[in-house]
């Protein structure tokens, strides 16, 4: 740092607030009045200002002057750059204020100071010789611009000391992490413009049943609650949640919270702010039956009231006899299994009012950080697998816009589903291939950023160089950052019209199913015990792993979007019914409805044999459409210009049958089911007798009129409830495998990451390695040749405009690469970065420093889409 007086501005005082700095201690001051003054000061807009255009800047004396004043002006950052450094001259009548007008589009970093000497040649107010030499400075936030999340982030947890950040931010790690409750500022991030995220926003509310303490072990109020049921089972005081999310007092603790953090943080952007992690009703998902306390149960039977409308009706499908909506109980979960009726209603409910207060308190959070940050991504971290502890994803993904969730149960594959427009973020707990593997295929998937858990911090050593593991994943960094990230993210998935129906209310039926047998030996297991012993999770891991090995990618449609009429607004042709027990009469009748207007609904057990309560019904509203001899593995029921088809094979075993070869019979099946019906992937990739290629993941993404065809190997990859990946038996899928790529015609092929053009291609041989994915660009015509203008020469302290030209290109969106390395041959990494072109031109601004280097600076500029490859060099004087 080079500052005068480095400061660092707090958040909070920051609107219309003027910044204010005494007169330097050698500054000389003629005083004819004899009187104290008050110190000159400076004037900014705003303590937080914008990167566009200038902003004037008033020098404020502490009395009226005549005559000719002459300011130097100097404007440092955080990274040791002058960004100004000029002489103005200004002449004045008996005036305080002289103004002058500083560049921010000039500004790189958030920290910035500014110092101005004046010198003061005239006559004072009362005519008397005056000649003056003093200073003032003031520091003031250059805010970053809120782009929208349009290209990969990678993020270190750990806080690495600050002489160390510039080494991470070398590796491609272009984010961090720092504790929301801390309400010091991160200078040790702020001074190397690393920007971050602010973690952990409440935990003591959102994860009270599972969060560190550091005297008690995690988890500790969760143990708390069993000790309680077993000292007393017939009391529900072990069921009442504290604090409850309906806790007034803890709403307006975690709102209050909220804003102030925003307050404090939105100078700097922060990615996101994370309301907590490993959050949920109890501990993880764990399926505990909360919440019975007053603060719960008031709201709740309002709630009902909305639902059943009248006291009667509630009666009628809970099957009690209750006079008095005050006196209104849900059955806890031992309660519910004693039932002999197959009549759930009374828990369900309960269990659904928790996902729904769960969600609600998620929204106060989110609700309270837009307070103050109007932009900010809000999220939780460590998300469970769909399931118990509130985690129905149909709700979460309505009132979070960001979120990293453990890929448990296909979370991260439903959340991209249901809301494209989330941010999805991961975490990397390991390195090495397969990790690698991992990385990329959640890109894939839809996440759009990397949370690194670097226990040990071994990715920078002490002495500032990089780990072999560092070295190893800044590559893996630099890539997907060097443009690949963005060339997937700014497009979107091609709709191959197979929905995956996403049902909570049958996730609840089928609980009760599986696990009454066993009593209340539910309430001893482990979170652990939802993830291993879960049939109806692994049923949708198998539908979804067989989808994709015939080719395509599936799209989950939920049960509210059911009834929205999604699937017929969706254009799907096909939707699969994964034991989808519970369904509501609307959801029934909008399946009847995309049946009959040539839809083909897929279903391993007749659906909606329980209404969306899980109370069982006489007969399912959709018997009818699958009545007739079920006795063949592929039972077809033609109804009206569709068809109902009801399977008798074993799909929940094809997860596990898949690693070692034996999902023959029911891949074949299901890849003549879908093409007698008419689906198949509009790019196949198929072997040599032309089947699909099991363990071969395959995307195809939008972009305008060019296609993305991304090939990786699909091995199966498990994640437990705490995050870490487990490849599962990988020695099948861990080898180059040899496609054949059909293209729906003759197409012009490039391959992004290798940098090459292919040529025109009906049919394509290529190999896909066990790790890196294979990513392809399809045009009909080919891409235009990339063109870069860049000025000859270009002063210091001046912003050179470099633009890149690819029209007429097919692709909306054209992603441009662009290092700038100085005359010693050094990347900056503060200049250098992606270009996201509409129509293939879009200009990249570098605003280089009073003191940078002067001399030959390289351009070096990619294609992402074509390869193309084109070098400028610039004269820095």
């Amino acid at each position: 740092m080079n500052w005068t007086k480095p400061r660092t501005l707090l958040a909070g005082t920051l609107l219309a607030m003027t910044l204010t700095a005494t007169a330097s201690s050698g500054a000389a001051t003629v005083n004819t009045s004899g009187d104290a003054r008050r110190p000159s000061k400076l004037i900014l807009p705003s303590a937080v200002l914008a990167r566009t255009g200038e902003v004037p800047v008033v020098y404020r004396l502490s009395q009226g002057f005549t005559g000719h004043a002459g300011l130097h002006v100097v404007w440092t950052d955080s990274l040791g750059r002058t960004v100004e450094d000029k002489m103005l001259p200004a002449d004045l009548l008996d005036e305080t204020d002289i103004t002058f007008p500083i560049d921010m589009s000039l500004a790189v970093a958030m920290k910035n100071h500014l110092h101005v000497d004046l010198t003061l040649t005239g006559k004072d107010i009362k005519g008397a010789p005056y000649n003056q030499s003093e200073a003032a400075e003031a520091d003031f936030v250059a805010q970053p611009p809120f782009t929208g999340w349009k290209d990969y982030v990678v993020m270190m947890w750990q806080n690495y000391p600050a002489n160390l950040v510039p080494e991470l931010q070398k590796l491609g790690i272009n984010g961090a992490t720092y504790s929301s409750r801390n309400v010091a500022l991160p200078d040790f991030l702020i001074d190397n413009n690393m920007r971050w995220y602010s973690e952990s926003l409440a935990t003591d509310y959102y994860s009270e049943y599972h969060r560190w303490r550091p005297d008690r072990p995690v988890g500790w109020s969760f143990i708390q609650a069993k000790k309680l049921y077993q000292e007393d089972p017939n009391s529900l005081a072990a069921f009442k949640r504290h604090p409850s999310f309906w806790d007034p007092y803890y709403r307006k603790l975690v709102h209050d919270r909220g804003v102030a953090t925003a307050e404090r943080l939105a100078p700097y952007r922060p990615y996101f702010y994370s309301l907590a992690d490993e959050s949920g009703i109890a501990e993880l998902e764990a399926a505990w039956d909360f919440d019975f306390s007053d603060e719960s149960l008031v709201p709740m039977r309002r709630w009902l009231q909305t639902q059943y409308g009248s006291l009667g009706a509630l009666n009628q499908e809970w099957g009690t006899n209750f006079t008095n909506w005050n006196l209104v109980m849900p059955l806890t979960t031992n309660q519910a299994m004693k039932r002999t009726d197959d009549n759930y209603a009374a828990w369900a409910d309960l269990k659904e009012w928790m996902d729904i207060s769960y969600a609600d308190a998620l929204k106060m959070g989110v609700d309270a950080i837009h307070e103050a940050d109007p932009h900010a991504y809000v999220n939780i971290g460590g998300g469970q697998m769909p399931g118990w502890g509130g985690y129905d994803y149909s709700r979460i993904s309505k009132v979070l816009n960001a979120i990293e969730p453990y890929d448990i149960g296909r979370s991260v594959d439903i959340v991209h589903s249901l809301n494209p427009k989330m941010v999805i973020l991961s975490t990397s707990f390991a390195a090495g291939d397969q990790e690698r593997q991992r990385v990329w295929y959640e890109l894939l998937h839809g996440n759009r950023g990397l949370i690194i858990w670097d226990e040990g911090e071994k990715y920078v050593q002490k002495d500032g160089q990089p780990s072999d593991v560092g070295k190893q994943a800044g590559e893996l960094y630099k890539a997907i950052r060097g443009g690949e990230g963005a060339l997937i993210m700014n497009s979107h998935v091609v709709n191959n019209r197979i929905a995956i129906h996403y049902s909570q209310p049958s996730m609840r039926t089928q609980w009760m199913l599986e696990r009454r047998p066993n009593g209340d030996a539910w309430m001893t297991r482990s979170p652990s015990y939802e993830r291993s012993t879960n049939d109806f999770m692994r049923l949708r891991e198998s539908w979804c792993n067989l989808i994709e090995d015939e080719g395509m990618q599936p799209n989950f449609v939920s049960y509210d979007q059911v009834e929205q009429g999604e699937l017929l607004k969706g254009g799907y042709h096909v939707l699969v019914l994964p034991e989808s027990s519970s369904l509501s009469k609307t959801e029934a009748n909008a399946i009847r409805e995309f049946v009959a207007q040539g839809g083909v609904a897929v279903a391993d057990g007749i659906p909606g044999t329980y209404d969306e309560h899980s109370r069982k019904l006489p007969a399912s509203p959709l018997a009818d459409l699958f009545s007739g001899p079920n006795t063949e593995p592929v039972n077809v029921h033609p109804y009206a210009k569709g068809k109902a088809i009801l399977l008798n094979v074993d799909i929940i075993s094809y997860l596990q049958n898949r690693l070692n070869g034996k999902e023959g019979p029911v891949h074949e099946l299901v890849e003549q089911l879908l093409r007698s019906n008419d689906v198949r992937p509009e790019f196949s990739v198929e072997d040599a007798q032309g089947h699909s290629v099991v363990g071969i993941d395959v995307h195809v993404y939008a972009d305008g009129g060019a296609r993305i065809i991304a090939l990786q190997s699909n091995p199966q990859l498990r994640v437990n409830e705490l995050g870490p990946a487990d490849f599962r038996s990988n020695e099948r899928f861990a080898k180059p495998t040899t496609v054949h790529l059909r293209l729906p015609n003759a197409m012009y092929l490039y391959d992004t990451i290798a940098n090459k053009e292919l040529g025109e291609k009906k049919d394509f041989t290529l190999t896909v390695g066990p790790y890196d994915p294979t990513i392809l660009v399809a045009s009909d015509a080919p891409l235009p040749q990339m063109q870069v203008s860049a000025p000859q020469r270009v002063r210091r302290g001046t912003i050179a405009n470099v633009a890149i030209h690819a029209a007429a290109s097919p692709a909306d969106m054209s992603i441009f690469h662009v290092d700038v390395v100085d005359p010693k041959g050094n990347s900056q990494v503060f200049y250098s970065g992606n270009v996201l072109a509409r129509q293939g031109s879009g200009v990249k601004a570098i605003p280089l420093a009073v003191n940078d280097a002067p001399g030959q600076w390289t351009i070096d500029v990619r294609d992402v889409m074509s390869g193309q490859r084109v070098q400028q060099t610039i004269d820095v004087q």
